[in-house]
């Protein structure tokens, strides 16, 4: 796979997952209707979910993008509170952000293991020393930012501010988030210059053995 299509579905990733939130928040700030809203945010999850399938051919991640969203819905409609909308997402968000210091420090960087799947290598990254210092680097400057929009949306989500949500996530969160997948691959770029030879690499550990 090559750099631009890598680069290409990291955006489209971005888009598919905003289009549900763009649909709620446009619609309940222009009605006030909540009903509405939800049906827009999961119309839009829906079209997502398909575009998704048809061009992964894959049921899993069209599944779980609607269901996550359908949940939110769920969970919305049966408080009656907007806010409730982003709530899933949100506290996925902060686990993954709250247990990633720990996967660095056990040498599994998550932004590695995301890559080993979206490139259909698994974890053959491991065995290299390069990549993996390029992953682990590149996820410190991840979870950073991720940390910092995570605190804040919890912090407008304690205040029951739900248009500011969707409003800091549409007008904040996709930038930086476009902003950061550029980042990490010029990083991974820059720190893998130098190919990685694996087999040299067990072959000189090897040698070093008494």
């Amino acid at each position: 796979m090559s750099d631009l299509v890598l680069m290409r579905k990291a955006g489209q990733h971005i888009a598919e997952t905003a289009a549900p939130v763009l649909g709620f928040t446009l619609v309940y700030a222009t009605t006030n209707r909540l009903p509405l809203a939800l049906t827009a945010g999961l119309a839009l999850a829906a079209v997502a979910a398909v575009y998704r399938f048809s061009q992964a051919r894959s049921l899993l991640p069209a599944a779980g993008g609607f269901a996550l969203t359908a949940g939110a819905a769920a969970i919305t409609a049966l408080s009656g509170e907007a806010a409730d909308f982003f709530l899933p997402v949100l506290i996925l968000r902060a686990t993954v952000v709250l247990l990633t210091p720990i996967m660095l420090l056990l040498r599994w960087p998550p932004v590695g293991l995301a890559a080993g799947v979206l490139l259909g290598r698994g974890l053959a990254w491991r065995r290299c020393p390069a990549r993996l210092r390029a992953y682990t680097v590149a996820n410190l400057v991840w979870v950073v930012a991720e940390g910092a929009l995570v605190a804040n949306q919890v912090r407008l989500y304690l205040a029951d501010r739900a248009m500011a949500m969707g409003a800091f996530k549409l007008l904040v969160e996709v930038p930086v988030h476009v902003l950061l997948a550029v980042l990490m691959w010029v990083i991974y770029r820059r720190l893998t210059r130098r190919p990685c030879d694996c087999h040299q690499v067990r072959e000189n550990h090897q040698g070093e053995r008494p």
